[in-house]
């Protein structure tokens, strides 16, 4: 059994039925969405050249080629831009460390000369107050003092010793007055002048914080960037992978046209069939296959000789999708139907189902409802003239359907009358 990602359908005689993934009959191609939403400029009009033009051409693949080496250009600029970045984005988060490390430090300075002069502040207010005190205790009751003095055993010169003394001890108080108050001044210009310096560390600190910034923003920018463009880069790669699968799928279907074509006007005659491909390589300056290469193709050969389901495989040429088979001129009118197909939706044609042998037929007709599959022996799959079509063909109103139903009579195919109104959208015969 063949099978294919393709939704898939059995033409049972000129009746069908649709057969999904479980039954292992879906085959053929998928197909691949491709966006260029996010590329960039670098590659943007490759990929949009790219998403439309046909498979098998050529340029694409040199297109691909060409914008996927400007983008590891572009990458490799990058990432050494990077490395700049990251050295400098290093050295200010460095910088930015130590200016918060000198900060911290010259925030605990100011808070010692802040709290010294706190202190000088307290001496000052202490020798102020010792001294009032001392003052007005040495002349509390002054109005009685000169007459205690006079009238004192020690008299007038006691009075004047007492006078002197009181004298010396007011200028001690005075001169600790006046150096309290120097000290609270020294300690208050100090306590200033570190909160200054704390202030501008704070202002540089700042500046540091928001340099860091920029830099690890202007990192993130130049990852950001790096990695769209290593996203491009993966959808560039996974396009040349896509175009070259397709002139691979291309070289394939002209090498089984050549080899339809020649089986077809070959006469039954490997040896002939031979001759005629290389008649026409040799036309085309193209190198000409073996004979070994032809006979895996088809020797072409009467169909119609055989009875339906039993032609023999050498009889039948293979289409470009793999597993299928079909009659020699039915095989050339199909492949030159699935060039024309490609150009105009890019992709080769889905074939869910072609040659059918007899054992299958029989197999079918028994599995089916009854009344649902045609006798074995009737099928145009057995004689190796129908195709079972699916990618968008399979469904009435598609654009697939309605560009079959326009160009495949060009070719000899129809979708015949029986099958139309969307009863089997997906059957297609061959008409010598």
């Amino acid at each position: 059994m063949r099978t294919s990602s393709c939704p898939g359908s059995h033409t049972l005689g000129d009746k069908t039925k649709t057969v999904g993934p479980a039954h292992g009959k879906t085959r053929g191609p998928s197909v691949r969405a491709f966006s260029v939403s996010t590329a960039l400029p670098a590659g943007l009009a490759v990929l949009l050249c790219l998403s439309t033009a046909a498979p098998g051409a050529a340029s694409d693949g040199d297109a691909s080629g060409s914008a996927l080496g400007s983008v590891r250009v572009e990458l490799a600029a990058l990432r050494a831009g990077m490395e700049t970045l990251r050295q400098e984005a290093s050295e200010k988060i460095e910088h930015y460390e130590a200016e918060r490390e000198r900060l911290t430090e010259l925030t605990e300075r100011s808070r010692e000369a802040q709290e010294r002069a706190g202190e000088a502040d307290e001496r000052g207010e202490t020798a102020r107050l010792a001294a009032a005190r001392q003052a007005a205790t040495a002349y509390k009751g002054g109005e009685l003092g000169m007459v205690n003095a006079w009238a004192g055993p020690e008299g007038p010169t006691g009075m004047l010793e007492r006078g002197a003394y009181l004298t010396l001890l007011g200028s001690h108080r005075e001169a600790d007055v006046g150096r309290a108050e120097a000290a609270r001044v020294a300690t208050d210009t100090l306590a200033g002048i570190a909160e200054t310096a704390r202030t501008e560390q704070a202002e540089a600190v700042e500046d540091a914080r928001s340099a860091r910034e920029d830099a690890v923003e202007a990192v993130a920018d130049q990852e950001a960037a790096l990695e769209e463009l290593l996203e491009e880069q993966t959808r560039l790669e996974a396009r040349l992978a896509e175009v070259r699968d397709a002139e691979a799928a291309e070289r394939r279907r002209e090498e089984a046209l050549r080899d339809a074509r020649a089986a077809n006007s070959s006469g039954g005659s490997a040896e002939s069939a031979v001759t005629a491909v290389s008649a026409e390589e040799q036309e085309g300056g193209e190198e000409a296959p073996s004979a070994e290469g032809a006979d895996r193709g088809c020797t072409g050969g009467v169909a119609t000789a055989h009875a339906n389901g039993r032609i023999p495989e050498s009889v039948l040429c293979p289409l470009p999708q793999p597993g299928e088979r079909l009659r020699a001129d039915a095989a050339e009118a199909f492949i030159e139907l699935d060039g024309d197909y490609r150009e105009a939706f890019g992709r080769p044609m889905c074939v869910a189902d072609s040659y059918r042998p007899y054992h299958e037929q029989v197999r079918l007709f028994q599995e089916m409802v009854p009344g649902m599959a045609a006798r074995p022996g009737t099928s145009q799959h057995g004689l190796g003239l129908a195709v079972d079509l699916c990618g968008g063909v399979n469904r009435l109103g598609t654009a697939e359907h309605q560009w079959m139903l326009a160009h495949a009579p060009e070719h000899g195919w129809h979708n015949p009358p029986w099958a139309r109104g969307g009863f089997e959208p997906w059957h297609w015969e061959f008409t010598p």
